[in-house]
């Protein structure tokens, strides 16, 4: 099916997500073209992107049609080899291409390897295995035969005629297995792509995540395309269903759980069938059922799943497929279409990318695998057949995904899935219009530019200090932020201010290569184009200070220091009372029980638990890891040794191991009142300094808004709806409180910041002069949330940053948007949580308390 009547319509994200891929492959190609001799450097450094998106949003089809786009619209051809993480994917791939993308032409790299005859847009298709290896002779494709060229001389040829290297990476969180290490090697050195596109469904998979950091990946270019536009759009259901059986105390004996589950599933999937015969619509839904691995030595898990589903009114067993490694199916990718099979025995092939759009009820009697099983599952079961669309969102019972679980822990797996998919925001940040290359660096201007027509912008190159004070102030700040080691300032003048101006320079220079072992490359990076940048000054009329005061953290040493740790530990050991836990061997607890098909039919159960000692010292280990400069060691008996001497002055008769049990047991039921102890004795000791003024001068975009009380004239475009949102209300007050205001940037040298007692630093987002207020210059700090509906506010470091103070401009003001406008966030100290206090007022801005 190629002809332009098979062709599917591409929807409103999609064409999006095709457009800003291919604005950015033109970009760069451009770049390359013009710069040939730094083809390389241009690659590495602006040529990756990535494609996330959920399951069934037809992330094939966008990057088969992005691909398709770019034929004879850049000024090289390009060949494109596209990596699936499965032998069976590739297939499914290979179809897809062939029928809704008819201008690529496919090629199999076993077969024809030739480099005559090449036409832009080519494709391969294939696996990591069929390429990647340790020993490169160990793959037919890469050796060289008299009748054909290996891969490695045939991307050699292209390279040397002109042809670009396309690479795809579909399912990028799965794609480099267990051979991770020689696909990086084969990308690297082999393939060394001009374009790479990584696609992923996963939001936050750590498998994907742990790659990265070995691998370096750390791409700048993103489109990022939120389920709930693909659920409008027609390709994902609405809902997804949980059915978990519970039974009776004592029914395990006379019931079997398996077998209740599956026939719970069974009657759901017939539901669906029903529905979709009543509606007259040609589809025949399929039940996936998911087995464990079998143990070794053990009964054969797809037998004994097999035998009990047979034993359900209704199966026969020629509605019944198996797909394991031990009975791969030859034609599995097309189970998709098999209507004659309605149930589908599976292990773990079918949650790597099987496309099963009349899959509705899926049974799993596997054990849970987490977050990444949830979101696997939900991909199986949540793409929507093309039959059914024009019902979508009108059928309760066909808009849903059923899944009915035998373990109940897998309920946390799919729950947190399900909440990962509803997090993701929709986003298109590409290089496509920002590419332009600038050059960091401190080279002297006589020094030529690495690429032609780049641009130099001195102002990011920083002079050396022009004396002593200056020169201590700008190491301490390289120092604490851990960009320069504290060996530095042992080092001759010289050598410091060398280090000094590497040091600033390095904290610009953004990197973006795709794996991390790779030779360091002095290269451009690609910061916004300066010819679309226009100075703002800054307005001194306003009243503003001429610098922010700001405070810096505790150094190693500090934070070592006996006498500091001995104050940590007193404060903590007073605050908790710790003296009267010491006999304490018994913990206190409650059992709730709660029926699932009964609401309201609740009860506890209180139990008495002996403590372990053991189990106290294992969990306590990470309870000490507070801040990383402070030795948890260091800490730990710092505390031991306080606790001592109340209980030697009180009398009390102890072990060594009352001592540590008591210890490593407060600290892990207060770990807030060991954050404040430390919180309160760092802001005794902590430096202040205002030596960086605020600038005279600051970049942006042409023709922003005129903002009159804003520090440079301006709102500001890096603000998000919010933040701009509260920049307007301040610069629309008449009633004389609100002076002047400034956006605070994270980050920046001459910004203000608070030291958390993690050692991290905290940069509120606003400071504003307010008349009558009595902190130093009247200022007032100020945190806008920008998630105030969802958990992310109420993290550990939301909770942190909300109790401390600076001590200068004191406390700073929490603020979220709502459906009512801003409204004023504080801390609820008893119940450990950030809670809305009333709607935000400038006139309480001029009180040192919220």
């Amino acid at each position: 099916m190629t002809g332009a009547a098979a062709l599917h319509s591409l929807a409103d994200f999609q064409d999006e997500a095709i457009n800003a891929l291919g604005a950015t492959i033109s970009r760069v190609a451009e770049h390359i073209d013009t710069r040939p001799a730094h083809r390389r450097e241009i690659a590495l450094k602006s040529g990756s992107m990535l494609l996330q998106a959920p399951t069934g949003s037809g992330k094939t089809l966008m990057l088969g049609r992005t691909i398709e786009g770019m034929i004879g619209k850049l000024p090289m051809k390009c060949v494109w080899f596209w990596f699936a993480p499965y032998s069976g994917l590739v297939i499914q791939t290979l179809d897809s291409l062939a029928e809704q993308c008819p201008g690529i032409r496919l090629r199999d790299l076993t077969a024809d390897r030739s480099a005559q005859g090449v036409r832009d847009g080519d494709v391969f298709v294939q696996t990591w295995g069929a390429v990647a290896a340790n020993n490169k002779d160990a793959k037919r494709v890469r050796r060289t035969r008299e009748d054909a060229l290996s891969l490695d001389d045939m991307l050699a040829t292209l390279r040397a005629e002109g042809v670009a290297i396309g690479v795809v990476i579909d399912e990028a969180h799965l794609n480099f297995g267990v051979s991770a290490g020689a696909a990086a090697s084969f990308y690297l050195n082999v393939l060394q792509p001009d374009f790479t596109l990584l696609a992923t469904a996963t939001p936050n998979d750590e498998k994907l995540v742990a790659f990265e950091k070995a691998a370096g990946v750390e791409v700048q270019s993103r489109v990022v395309i939120d389920r709930d536009r693909v659920v409008r759009a027609g390709l994902n259901k609405w809902g997804l269903m949980l059915g978990y059986l519970r039974m009776n105390p004592g029914d395990e004996a006379l019931i079997d759980f398996e077998q209740a589950t599956l026939t719970a599933g069974w009657t759901q999937h017939r539901q669906i069938c029903a529905r979709l015969e009543d509606k007259d619509i040609g589809v025949v839904p399929l039940m996936l059922v998911q087995v464990e691995d079998q143990a070794r030595g053990g009964e054969d898990p797809v037998a004994r799943v097999k035998a009990k589903l047979l034993e359900i009114q209704g199966v026969r067993e020629n509605l019944i497929a198996v797909h394991t490694s031990g009975q791969p199916d030859a034609d599995f990718h097309m189970m998709a279409y098999d209507h004659s099979k309605q149930i589908l025995i599976f292990k773990v092939a079918v949650a790597t990318g099987f496309d099963a759009p009349r899959a509705w009820t899926l049974v799993s009697v596997r054990p849970n695998r987490g977050t990444g099983f949830g979101l696997q599952i939900v991909g199986r079961i949540m793409r929507v057949h093309p039959l059914v669309r024009p019902l979508h969102g009108q059928d309760a019972l066909l808009d849903k995904g059923y899944v009915f679980l035998t373990d109940p822990d897998m309920q946390a797996g799919l729950s947190s899935a399900v909440d990962e998919l509803k997090a993701v925001r929709q986003s298109l940040t590409v290089l496509s219009d920002q590419l332009d290359v600038v050059e960091y660096g401190a080279a002297p201007p006589s020094q030529p530019l690495l690429l032609s027509d780049a641009h130099r912008l001195s102002a990011y190159v920083p002079p050396p200090p022009v004396d002593d004070a200056e020169r201590q102030n700008r190491l301490d700040m390289l120092i604490d932020e851990g960009v320069i080691d504290a060996h530095v300032r042992e080092m001759t003048p010289d050598v410091v201010d060398r280090a000094i101006v590497a040091g600033e320079t390095a904290r610009l220079a953004s990197q973006t290569p795709l794996f991390g072992n790779l030779p360091e490359h002095a290269g451009p990076s690609a910061p916004p184009k300066p010819t679309k940048q226009t100075a703002y000054r800054l307005n001194r009329d306003l009243g503003l200070p001429a610098a922010l005061w700001q405070e810096h953290p505790l150094d190693y040493h500090q934070l070592s220091d006996p006498v500091f740790l001995r104050d940590v530990a007193n404060a903590f050991c007073d605050q908790s009372a710790l003296v009267g836990k010491l006999g304490q061997t018994l913990s206190r607890a409650s059992m709730s029980l709660r029926d699932l098909f009964i609401d309201g039919e609740e009860r506890e159960v209180s139990l008495s638990l002996k403590i372990s000692n053991g189990r106290v010292a294992e969990r306590a280990q990470a309870a000490f890891q507070l801040n990383d400069s402070i030795d948890p060691r260091h800490l730990e008996r710092a505390l031991i040794a306080a606790l001592r001497v109340r209980a030697e002055d009180g009398g009390y008769s102890f072990t060594d191991q009352d001592l540590r049990r008591t210890i490593q047991l407060a600290v892990m039921r207060e770990p807030d009142a060991l954050m404040a102890a430390i919180k309160v004795e760092q802001g005794k000791r902590a430096r202040l300094d205002d030596t960086i003024p605020i600038p005279d001068t600051i970049f942006d975009f042409a023709d922003l808004t005129v903002a009159r009380k804003a520090s440079h004239g301006v709102f500001p475009s890096r603000m998000n709806k919010p933040e701009r949102a509260f920049a307007e209300m301040l610069d629309a007050d008449t009633s004389g409180t609100v002076l002047w205001w400034l956006r605070n940037p994270e980050n920046e040298l001459w910004a203000t910041r608070m030291m958390l007692p993690t050692g991290a630093r905290f940069f509120p987002d606003f400071a504003v002069g307010i008349k009558g207020r009595t902190s130093r210059d009247g200022i007032a700090l100020v945190e806008i949330k920008d998630d105030g509906e969802d958990g992310r506010l109420h993290s550990d470091k939301n909770r942190l940053k909300i109790q401390v103070q600076h001590r200068e401009y004191r406390n700073v003001f929490w603020s979220c948007d709502s459906d009512r406008g801003l409204i004023q966030l504080g801390f609820n100290e008893a119940l450990n949580l950030i809670q809305p206090l009333r709607p935000f007022e400038i006139s309480r801005m001029v009180f040192l308390h919220n």
